[in-house]
């Protein structure tokens, strides 16, 4: 669904006055709820509904719906929804798959804004189109937003209406959206911990009318939202997903993802290695990297990330500095952060004579600080003045404060309003760290989030929380010459500046064919100037050596059998031929194993081996990869995807975020290799992949040797959408 056409179908229901500006706002933000199914039996989740909705001050007219009563609690209750005196903005549907239907289709015909569905619409021995795939189409057709079936319903805290069979804790509404296609993960999170404070919880189920993406652009219009906590197992409508992340982006809301079902595609067999190492999660991953979304692996790493997002102050330039309570913890925390790539304050000397003074005698003023000394000591006054120093440290961007408390017990409960003290002299974020992820100080840590000081259970959990932070911040702030150039390319139209002929000339051959052979596909990149090996096929020894002299020595010889796509596994390439001897030599094993067919190619001069690669990702189009090649491009899997086409900014950014990158930068007296040439190479194949995705499923570059001169193509493989 675009933009224009949720702004199209905006309702504004005249009868109800609700009219707010998002299309979702009379679902989520309801001035008055039919609750059907209503019912006075106990835990019914019908009564559950009612209770919930009126213990957090629904403001709005709540008409409880049902048949068999007259009233439900002492609240008139009607006997079906086209008796009540409006029409009202939300109905939730408490009742069975088999009575879904009929009021479905009431309340479209009264325009109602939006539904819950909290059943699975499965019905046994169901009629086809199903129950569920009705439902779709006659919400899109009517425009009525749906939230369900199959979940959890939601909590919209600024508009104290929580619309659920579930009871969340007491706790004030605060800034995490959190969005959860499983309703399960929705209550561990939003049910649980009353230190994670949301304005908005949503669980969109089946998504009948209503995708994770229309939730995040909802809450992206709310100004409380300041983090995005996105639990997601599949992204039904790529296209919005993806303008939600421009958004998210543009107001500098970070977007925290889990994507669960990541190896359904990845496993599947494929003929070229850069779809057999991408699959669908690479898609994935390339659009998050694309537009800055942070990927996580559990819930317990959403909740801390989004925890640490939810208060007002990011990170500046600079690193992170920590006090604790503890020598070995601090080890620890330096352990644990180098792992992460966090980086800790180097401060300056001025800071650790500062330090120095407050410490005790054997503690060490470096970053890291323990400054846990004496019981019997003021270690308030320590922590305050050890705090403001390193706050001070012009190389801090963010402080962490560690030190072990629980509800109603702390050996130094005064630590906790040093913390809140702290928080106004300075501008810097403030985490504060137990390192136990089991210590039980939910309430203390509740307390300390209205002061806009995030508690984090956990040091690997809070690490990785910050460190996403600076993550977050370097994509948005400090590589902005690159990030912001390969945003504007994303953003413009793609136009195709490739010649229109040679286009038309390779769509039409990949039409009618499953494979191009290596010499043909090396063809097909050389026609779009791309610098490929020079190289020729033979049938029999007299040609390949004709070939060889042609080309000049040293050459290789490879296998140029059709179906035999990867040569190496098959012991199917001879390398540094140096006369027409050893091009015999090579001959008459290879084809003897393999076949007579050969490729005869110049050999490259020694480099760094990258690989390029394009997969045609069903929800999100053509995707390239980069990553080191070789034999190490599935036993390193370092890599990086991108959407394609991209700018030569954001090839570059991706090569240089390799871990192979620190070899082409030089090591061991050897010079750099031509990265700017890599980054060159990739942006101009993304282009072809893209303007060739209708008729290409992969290509695979494999290697790509970048030396301190070139950068060439030197075996490639190309299998069209045929296959």
């Amino acid at each position: 669904m675009s933009e224009t056409a949720s702004q199209n179908k905006d309702p504004q229901n005249k009868q109800s006055g609700n009219k707010q500006s998002h299309w979702m706002s009379r679902m989520l933000a309801p001035q008055s709820i039919a609750l059907v199914g209503a019912s006075e039996k106990p835990d019914s989740f019908g009564l559950r509904t009612k209770r919930l909705l009126e213990n957090h001050a629904y403001a709005g007219s709540l008409y409880p719906v049902n048949p068999r009563y007259q009233e439900v609690e002492g609240v008139a209750c009607y006997p079906n929804i086209e008796s009540l005196p409006i029409v009202p903005d939300l109905v939730v549907l408490v009742i069975g798959s088999h009575a879904v239907e009929a009021v479905f289709d009431k309340a479209i015909e009264l325009e109602v804004g939006g539904m819950v569905i909290y059943v699975n619409n499965y019905l046994e021995e169901d009629r086809s189109p199903t129950l569920l795939q009705r439902l779709k189409t006659k919400a899109r057709k009517a425009n009525m937003p749906v939230c369900g079936g199959n979940g959890m319903g939601f909590y919209n805290y600024r508009a104290n209406t929580l619309v659920s069979f579930d009871f969340p804790p007491e706790r004030p509404a605060g800034h995490i959206a959190f969005i959860a296609h499983s309703g399960s993960v929705m209550t561990y999170l939003a049910n649980t911990d009353p230190r994670l404070m949301f304005n908005l919880a949503v669980s969109p189920g089946q998504e009948i009318h209503g995708t994770v993406a229309d939730y995040m652009l909802y809450a992206l219009a709310q100004p409380s939202t300041r983090v995005l906590a996105i639990f997601v197992e599949t992204i039904r409508d790529p296209a919005r997903f993806m303008l939600a992340l421009i958004r998210a982006r543009k107001q500098q809301i970070p977007v925290i993802v889990v994507k669960v079902g990541c190896t359904e595609q990845s496993a599947r067999m494929a003929a070229g290695h850069s779809g057999a190492v991408a699959g669908d999660d690479g898609a994935f991953q390339a659009i998050c990297d694309h537009y800055g979304a942070i990927r996580v692996a559990d819930i317990d790493q959403l909740a801390a990330t989004a925890l640490a997002f939810s208060q007002p102050r990011r990170p500046g330039k600079g690193d992170l500095s920590s006090l604790l309570d503890s020598g070995g913890l601090r080890e620890q925390m330096i352990d644990l952060g180098e792992g992460m790539a966090l980086k800790f304050t180097q401060l300056t000397d001025h800071s650790r004579k500062q330090l120095e003074k407050f410490l005790e005698y054997g503690l060490v003023a470096e970053n890291p600080v323990d400054a846990m000394g004496a019981l019997n000591a003021d270690i308030a006054e320590i922590y305050r003045n050890c705090l403001n120093i390193l706050a001070d440290d012009p190389g801090t961007a963010m402080v962490s404060l560690e030190f072990e408390f629980r509800d109603n017990f702390s050996q130094y409960p005064a630590l906790l309003d040093v913390a809140k003290a702290f928080i106004d002299l300075t501008d810097k974020p403030l985490i504060v760290v137990n390192s136990s992820v089991n210590a039980n100080n939910a309430a203390t840590a509740s307390e300390l989030g209205q002061f806009g000081i995030p508690v984090i259970n956990g040091v690997s959990l809070a690490l990785s929380a910050m460190a996403n932070m600076f993550r977050y911040r370097d994509y948005i702030f400090f590589d902005t010459p690159v990030m912001a150039q390969a945003m504007a390319h994303a953003m413009e139209s793609r136009g195709n500046d490739l010649d229109n002929k040679t286009l038309a000339y390779w769509r039409d051959r990949l039409q009618n064919t499953r494979a191009l052979g290596e010499v043909e596909s090396l063809q097909l990149l050389a026609d779009f100037n791309l610098p490929c090996v020079r190289s020729r096929v033979s049938d029999n020894l007299d040609d390949a050596v004709a070939a060889a002299e042609a080309l000049g020595y040293p050459v290789v010889l490879k296998s140029a059998q059709p179906d035999l796509h990867h040569k190496s596994e098959a012991d199917g390439v001879r390398l540094s031929l140096m006369n027409a001897d050893a091009v015999g030599h090579a001959y008459h094993d290879i084809a003897n194993r393999l076949g007579a067919r050969v490729m005869v190619a110049t050999m490259i001069e020694s480099g760094v081996e990258l690989a390029f690669g394009m997969i045609n990702d069903p929800q999100f189009g053509a995707i390239v990869m980069v990553c080191a090649g070789g034999i190490y491009i599935e036993l390193l899997k370092d890599r990086r995807f991108i959407p394609a086409p991209c700018g030569v900014e954001e090839a570059l950014y991706s090569i240089q975020s390799l871990n192979i990158f620190k070899i082409l930068k030089g090591v061991r007296g050897k010079p750099p290799c031509r990265v700017d040439l890599a980054a060159q190479m990739l942006s101009e194949f993304s282009k072809v992949a893209f303007e060739l995705r209708d008729v290409i499923s992969e290509i695979d570059l494999n290697p790509v040797i970048v030396s301190s001169e070139a950068c060439t193509i030197v075996d490639a493989l190309v299998i069209s959408s045929n296959v």
